[in-house]
């Protein structure tokens, strides 16, 4: 292992001992020390880990002396002849790894949430992990709640009667779409700081399926926040990629920032961009461009970040309020996406997936109803195609919109989350 990034194209099921970095909710930098336990060489699946999160100052989301030791997942299976009979999530627990807390007196779901993060950073393929406490910590605090909030479900291997299970399993597609104790895991502030965003759960709750003919704005979450002042800096995303050790964050691009005008025009006049986007036109355009953007309650123009560092050009959108709207039947809900990388130090395919999955974990997280993102890349486009494939992605089929032939792009919520995809590839 390098750093975080596995070797031979495949995650590793033993983490070497070290220490990672991470950033949780935006502001709190962890340390996870990594230690294998002694005389667990010989363990089943390799050593036990001893795993330690650690902030530099105190934080709620950290347990004080919280330990997670990890039995390691079952490293996959070489050939389909080892595969058993028997794959129900039953069967399946076994091949888990099995995670124990111990050493703080009291656990919040908070803090299990953060054992869970830390979990899904260094082993980032597992959809499950089997969670039980040390016998002298009372589950009591954090097992009811962490199962309410359906970040975790009973563990089917357990077969006592308790009202509250011995072990759960921690789910990592319910984790990546929010459940637990923070608004959408920290990664989409903007629905943290805006006063209207309380309201958001039980508008959706009595929200119906669709909307009334002619009323299909009602459909669409208000644009929260992001034409405010007081959160014109609030990154509608952000998150910490472990694998690169930095932050990716998506911001507003505004007309009437020029140095937002100076990125988006230098990028356009690309001979690069200009071959798929083909707006390469004078500056005052580009700003008039970006104001339409604004001023629609369909669009978002952002612009990506990597450590501060502007990378890129994105656009979000209602697709049934766009052109797409005349070539699938679109539901209310289903969000698309256009995006460009203008910056070359930021090109390649060991960061594209971090950040296009990203686009796509926002657009789920913004909505819960939002069950498809899609997009429509030119399909001579074929990397472009490739990389969207790549983040959960299938073409649908091949549409002739007026300016280009198009590969009509689904990602279907499940796939997406159960696949996660927001990180680079092992390395080859």
């Amino acid at each position: 292992m390098s750093g975080w990034l596995a070797k031979k194209g495949v995650w590793p099921t033993i983490i070497a001992p070290g220490s990672y970095p991470l950033v949780v909710n935006g502001d709190t930098t962890v340390t996870i020390h990594v230690a294998h336990a002694e005389g667990s060489v010989g363990h089943q699946n390799g050593p036990l880990h001893v795993v330690t999160p650690t902030a530099a100052q105190p934080s709620p989301l950290i347990a004080h002396d919280g330990v997670m030791t990890v039995a390691s997942p079952a490293a996959p299976y070489t050939h389909p002849s080892q595969e058993p009979d028997d794959n129900t999530l039953k069967a399946r627990t076994s091949r888990f790894a099995h995670v124990e807390l111990a050493g703080a007196k009291q656990l919040t779901l908070l803090h299990v949430w953060t054992f869970a993060y830390t979990f899904f950073s260094l082993w980032p393929d597992q959809e499950y992990f089997v969670l039980a406490t040390h016998p002298s910590i009372t589950p009591d605090a954090w097992v009811a709640p962490l199962l309410q909030s359906e970040l975790a479900l009973p563990n089917p291997a357990c077969t006592d009667n308790e009202p509250l299970p011995a072990s759960v399993l921690v789910s990592r597609a319910a984790f990546w779409q929010g459940a637990g104790p923070l608004p959408a895991g920290g990664w989409v502030p903007v629905l943290d700081l805006d006063p209207r965003a309380a309201k958001i759960s039980e508008m959706l709750r009595s929200a119906p399926d669709s909307s009334a003919p002619g009323s299909l704005y009602a459909a669409c979450l208000p644009k929260l926040g992001l034409w405010s002042v007081q959160h014109a800096q609030v990154p509608l995303y952000r998150r910490y990629i472990p694998e690169l050790k930095q932050t990716l964050t998506f911001r507003l691009a505004r007309s009437s920032s020029e140095t937002d005008v100076d990125l988006v025009h230098r990028w356009h006049a690309s001979e690069r961009v200009n071959t798929g986007w083909r707006q390469d036109m004078p500056r005052e355009k580009h700003r008039e461009y970006l104001a339409a953007q604004e001023a629609s309650p369909y669009c978002t123009a952002l612009i990506g970040e990597w450590d501060g560092e502007p990378f890129g050009y994105l656009e979000i959108y209602h697709a049934k309020q766009s052109n797409l709207r005349d070539f699938y039947d679109a539901s209310d809900y289903d969000r698309g996406f256009h995006a460009l990388v203008g910056e070359e130090r930021f090109r390649g395919p060991h960061r594209v997936r971090s950040w296009m999955g990203s686009v796509i974990h926002l657009l789920f997280l913004l909505d819960p109803r939002t069950m498809r993102v899609v997009s429509e890349p030119r399909a001579s486009n074929t990397k472009m195609v490739e990389y969207e494939c790549m983040c959960g992605g299938h073409v649908e089929r091949l549409i002739d919109l007026g300016h280009k032939r198009a590969a009509l792009v689904w990602i279907p919520r499940e796939r997406f989350f159960q696949l996660c995809p927001m990180g680079p590839l092992p390395a080859a």
